[in-house]
């Protein structure tokens, strides 16, 4: 199977067009297992949505070399992560009543816990971004700060958590 575009934890969302990478069965990807120890080159593109999170400060600095290593010169790299920054200033000031309650933006910093993958061992924000990326040999075209949603209460209203997005290319 010839690789170009990967999508690594892309779960039961998969996007059109790549190749899916996924460690949960349930998720039924196209590659099946941890991709840290797999091999790819010359990829035009990986995205990872809500992946880096899941790896301490070492671990994700690897990750992100080996990414690096994976892409062509001037690959672009897709990763969003919640927004470490954000959900610390809502945790105190929840701006607005539609940006979730203290209990899920915990569960935002912390991960769901309910798989053994399933924690968030490190934080990630703009300038971090800005500072790491640059080091490994990603130039930054656009970061922006979004949200992702959850619902939760009798209502099953839908409350925004602040996540943050990069595209980067290597250089």
């Amino acid at each position: 199977m010839e690789v170009k575009r990967l999508e690594i934890g892309s779960g039961k969302m998969p996007r059109k067009g790549f190749t899916h990478i996924d460690i949960e069965e349930s998720a039924k990807p196209d590659i099946l297992g941890d991709f840290r120890t797999m091999e790819f080159s010359d990829l035009e593109e990986i995205i990872a949505l809500h992946v880096l999170e899941h790896f301490s400060r070492k671990e994700g600095l690897e990750v992100l070399k080996q990414w690096h290593a994976w892409l062509k010169v001037g690959g672009k790299l897709i990763v969003e992560t919640p927004d470490m920054e954000r959900i610390c200033g809502f945790f105190t000031t929840r701006p607005e009543r539609l940006w979730a309650d203290r209990e899920h933006l915990n569960f935002a910093l912390y991960g769901s816990q309910g798989e053994d993958w399933a924690y968030h061992k490190d934080g990630w924000w703009r300038e971090k971004f800005k500072k790491v990326l640059p080091e490994i040999g990603f130039n930054i075209v656009k970061i922006w700060q979004k949200h992702s949603y959850i619902r939760y209460g009798e209502s099953r209203t839908r409350y925004r958590l602040p996540d943050i997005r990069i595209i980067a290319e290597k250089i």
